[in-house]
């Protein structure tokens, strides 16, 4: 029998036809999101967040373990409490749901509605009709009942929005087929649901009005004036006036179309558009919510690709994915450009002039260079909204897809991003895995310019610094447009590389007009035309400030303009200007009165994130650097952003325009004294100090933590509860960790430059983030010195050379360990003399100095036995048993594995043991004991699973292919490599490539007497 999940209603299983109890609420909302990412991995971590939010509580991750077990004694009963599940299985640090294509039945929803519009594009409105039926058929309530988490509302919404788009399209066609008294009681139904839908109100007039009910059409209408009046304060739009001047003047258009009951209802038509397009728009329908057609995965599908949601007018394509030369399949064509700006206005000529650059509009097209724009101008005038508008206008015709990215060229808190770091995001982007990606720009660049060859994509760089900053992001296809904003004219780029030079003026007397009309409505501002002068003048007709102050006069709309108006006046000439220049001068008098209206509580928090150089920041970070409670925070946090004083660009994380972070700054030092700046700055450091040893304690939890003095009153660290929590927290904020560490090397905060970059040791190792890795301990290295700290400078040179071993950087590497050696023998420490040792050793081994390592080890070894220091003896006793491996030695190997095994199990350190069992392994295989090889490697790769540690569970599965090899079972062996390759890919790790390198040997000599190569498995133990 098959599974089948029901997520449109109530979260429901069947097995056939009997119908499962699935659980409590919670346990609904687990099996809510595995159905409908299933088939794919999804982490606990994940699950987490999906059930619980941005705030869950200590016990979220149990209780995710909790809620899987019992899912698995309902939908697999027969499974033995240990057994392998087969639907629901663990797989590395997640769980995947198998099931059957068309599952849920919100896949089998969406596929339906892509069949249909197909249908209906093809000229098969019957076919159509039917199979959006079929998809309206599958619901059997609200989508989600009653489930709870941020995962099931998100999806309560989307899936609302296409059942209601989908009814919508149903009654289209309807009206296109002649069936008008069949739509009219669903269309009432939906009109009394979404009384705001102008569409679904307009298919309901035409529907009545085909049936001679020509009062209760024009009934429809003036109920559809009303509502929109009372609820937004606006007037219908221009496609539901027409059909209501139609109905009133019994306009025969409005009657069916012989030729409509082809492939398009006959609605659009009569409604005076082109059929499959938008209303109110010259551009090609897209799906019910939107936007860029998406798979069931929620991933951006390319243009021309069918996709759940579709509309009509989208034809089927062929996924341009794959032609990325680097990119693994799957990987999304990028459109990263983001939304448009509210009330924007004017700009007609910059837009003209932007378009004759498309390559399709360039003159003979024998001109093979890169077409480039600069777009510059005064702070807030409008570049990026101008950027992003011509993006959108022109996305469609870069079918290969829309990079962008902020420059933060005229970030006031953080340096301009480095060309080298730009290029890595962009490479990412286009899914090149991180250790195929060089290390100096110019490699770097020459592989974006490789992928970028031949295709079409519109590259928008904001925020520029200068001209070389940018040139090397430039690619290299005539096909390509780059879009530049900046403060600069970048004359270099266009002496150079011939860019175009657009300088961009504040908004003409008209275009400011229209701007505030088009955000406060047309009959407001056409009501007080005098104070709409003023307005535009006090704003000095700057886009910014004019949307600063119609932001205020927005939530407010019975308040008469003239009192905005009098309360600009009012504030100009009271403050210097914040920049050069008459415009600059308005923005700081519009900022200011936005400011004076805070509530106190809010202004000071304001002020005191002036202070902040990263570029954002948490509710938790904020609440300290304030010296408030949480809850005081994120109430004033809301306000503003609700003044648009901040912005929750991410939920719960706020961020500011780059003026009013400078405005902040400049309030705070007008307005707190030096004590108090002084002192939150400690607040703020001592935050990130806290919270990442917090992070760092629970990311490697057997790791001796510095001794730190307690935070200052007013701290607030963030809780760390769990592994999986600290790892996303430092994933979170390692950009503002980044700019913490340059402002405390700038400072003169030399005690936090080297102890925040101990505490993030640990996690960019295990990302493999080694360039940061070793830049972050070059600064902690400086700042020690300068501190004359003898234990801070033991420990920058040893994570230093640390990261150079990674690197495989052995000459830098060694000098930093021999310092590292003699700092910590002056201070007697042996513990940590111990772990350099550790360390040195492994830098030996990966040199295959084997003898030397082995000499190292056990220096460290006998150390480390005489002060107790189990986690470190334990695991130095595993090294010391791979060495003497690798020298032949095995039965002293054997020794010291099993007693590095017992070590680990009785003080329950279970990553240790998974790897000590699989050095036994390793070493059984070399004696040529094949079952035991392979019972340690399956109890290894076991642990791995269980605990989330793919790159153990990849390592161990390579060496259980090699033992399978061995013993003659080829198919088992190229079954584990198989399973190894897809899981080190995934991280990415170049391990990778040595396992492909063992199934290509196997492919070319599937001989089972040769003996495997043991490559995948001589990872190093003791580093």
């Amino acid at each position: 029998m098959v599974l089948r999940v029901g997520v449109l209603g109530p979260v429901t299983v069947w097995y056939g036809n009997e119908e499962l109890h699935v659980g409590q609420p919670r346990q609904q909302a687990v099996l809510g999101i595995l159905a409908m990412r299933a088939n794919r991995v999804i982490s606990r971590g994940e699950l987490v967040d999906a059930v619980w939010g941005q705030d869950p509580p200590a016990s979220a991750e149990g209780g995710i373990y909790t809620y899987v077990a019992g899912l698995r004694r309902i939908i697999e009963p027969t499974r033995s409490l240990r057994g392998p599940g087969r639907v629901l299985v663990s797989s590395g640090a997640g769980y995947v749901l198998h099931l059957v294509p068309g599952q849920p039945d919100a896949v089998a929803f969406e596929q339906h509605l892509v069949r249909a519009r197909q249908l209906r594009k093809n000229g098969d409105p019957v076919g159509a009709v039917d199979a959006l039926e079929s998809a309206l058929g599958l619901w059997r309530g609200v989508a989600f009942a009653g489930v709870p988490g941020p995962f099931a509302e998100t999806e309560r919404v989307r899936l609302a929005e296409l059942r209601s788009g989908a009814g919508e399209e149903r009654a289209d066609v309807l009206l296109g087929l002649g069936r008008h008294e069949d739509v009219v009681p669903d269309l009432t139904a939906l009109v009394a649901d979404h009384p705001l839908r102008e569409r679904m109100r307009g298919l309901l007039m035409i529907a009545l009005y085909r049936g001679g009910r020509h009062a209760e059409a024009l009934r429809v209408f003036q109920d559809g004036r009303r509502v929109l009046a009372e609820e937004l304060g606006i007037d219908p739009g221009t496609d539901l006036a027409r059909i209501h001047q139609q109905v009133l003047t019994s306009d025969p258009a409005l009657n069916l179309a012989p030729a409509a009951t082809g492939g398009q209802a006959s609605s659009a038509a009569a409604a005076g558009r082109p059929a499959g397009q938008d209303e109110g728009s010259d551009r090609p329908k897209r799906n019910a919510a939107g936007t860029r057609p998406r798979g069931s995965d929620g991933s951006v599908l390319p243009s021309g690709t069918a996709g759940p949601g579709v509309g009509p007018g989208v034809g089927p394509g062929v996924s341009t994915v794959s032609s990325w030369a680097a990119g693994p399949p799957g990987v999304p064509v990028p459109a990263q450009l983001q939304p448009d700006a509210p009330g924007f206005s004017g700009r007609h000529d910059e837009l003209r002039a932007l378009h004759a650059l498309l390559p399709s509009a360039r003159a003979d097209g024998t001109d093979e260079s890169v077409p480039v724009v600069v777009l510059s101008g005064t702070a807030g005038v409008g570049k990026t909204a101008l950027a992003i508008r011509f993006g959108r206008q022109v996305a469609k015709r870069f079918p290969d897809g829309q990079l962008y990215l902020n420059l933060r060229g005229r970030d006031p808190g953080t340096p301009p991003l480095e060309s080298a770091s730009a290029l890595q995001f962009f490479l990412d982007t286009l899914g090149v895995p991180p250790h195929r990606i060089g290390a100096s720009t110019e490699e770097r660049a020459a592989l974006y310019r490789s992928l970028l060859d031949g295709k079409r994509v519109l590259i928008v760089l904001d925020d520029a610094s200068n001209a070389a900053q940018v040139r090397p992001l430039l690619p290299g296809s005539p096909d390509c447009l780059v879009v530049v904003t900046s403060r600069n004219q970048m004359a270099g780029l266009a002496a150079a590389e011939g860019a175009t030079l657009i300088t961009l003026d504040v908004l003409s007397d008209d275009e400011a007009h229209e701007m505030l009309a088009r955000r406060l409505g047309q009959e407001r501002v056409a009501a007080e035309p005098a104070a709409a002068d003023e307005i535009v003048a006090a704003c000095a007709r700057l886009p910014l400030a004019l949307s600063v102050a119609v932001g205020r006069a927005a939530v407010r709309p019975k308040r008469p303009l003239t009192e905005l108006a009098a309360e600009l006046r009012d504030a100009r000439g009271q403050l210097d200007a914040l920049e050069a220049g008459d415009a600059a001068t308005d923005v700081r008098a519009v900022l200011s009165w936005s400011y004076d209206q805070l509530s106190p509580a809010a202004a000071r928090m304001f002020r005191m994130l002036g202070l902040h150089p990263g570029p954002d920041i948490s509710l938790s970070a904020a609440a300290s650097l304030a010296g408030i409670p949480r809850a005081e925070a994120g109430a004033a946090l809301r306000e503003l952003t609700r003044t648009h004083m901040a912005a929750e660009h991410l939920p719960g994380r706020f961020a500011f325009h780059g003026l009013l972070r400078a405005y902040a700054a400049d309030q705070s030092e007008r307005h707190d004294d030096p004590a108090e700046r002084g002192t939150a700055t400690g607040r703020m450091l001592d935050h990130y100090l806290h919270t990442a040893m917090a992070a760092s304690q629970r990311f490697s939890p057997f790791r001796s933590p510095l001794r730190l003095p307690a935070p200052q009153p007013g701290v607030l660290p963030a809780e760390m509860a769990d592994k999986d929590q600290a790892r996303a927290w430092f994933e979170t904020e390692v950009g503002v960790l980044l700019s913490i560490i340059r402002y405390a090397e700038a400072g003169g905060f030399d005690t936090y430059a080297w102890q925040i970059p101990w505490a993030l040791g640990p996690f960019f190792h295990r990302r493999g983030w080694l360039r940061s890795y070793s830049a972050i301990q070059q600064t902690a290295l400086a700042a020690a010195g300068r501190l004359d700290d003898t234990l801070a400078l033991g420990h920058a040179h040893h994570l230093l050379g640390h990261a150079q071993l990674q690197m495989t950087d052995y000459q830098a590497a060694e000098p930093n360990f021999r310092r590292a050696l003699d700092l910590f023998r002056e201070l007697g420490d042996r513990a940590n003399e111990a772990v350099v040792l550790n360390g040195l050793a492994g830098m030996l081994e990966k040199q295959e100095r084997y003898p030397e390592a082995l000499a190292v080890a056990l220096d460290a070894l006998r150390m480390l036995k005489a002060a107790g220091h189990w986690w470190t003896q334990a695991t130095l006793e595993n090294g010391v048993g791979w060495l003497y491996a690798h020298l032949g030695q095995y039965d002293d190997a054997l020794t010291h594995c099993q007693r590095a095994l017992s070590l680990h199990r009785e003080s329950g350190h279970r990553g240790g043991a998974a790897d000590t069992m699989d050095s036994l392994a390793f070493v059984y295989l070399q004696l040529g004991d094949l079952a035991q090889a392979q019972a340690h490697y399956e109890q290894a790769i076991e642990t791995y699973r269980e605990m989330g540690a793919p790159f153990g569970e990849g390592n161990s599965l390579a060496g259980l292919g090699d033992t399978l090899l061995r013993g003659g079972d080829v198919d088992e062996a190229r079954s584990r490599y198989l399973q190894a390759a897809a899981i080190l890919d995934a991280l990415p790790h170049p391990l990778a490539d040595v396992v492909r390198g063992k199934l290509r040997d196997l492919d070319e000599n599937p001989d089972p007497e040769r003996e495997a190569s043991p490559g995948a498995a001589t990872t190093a133990r003791s580093a």
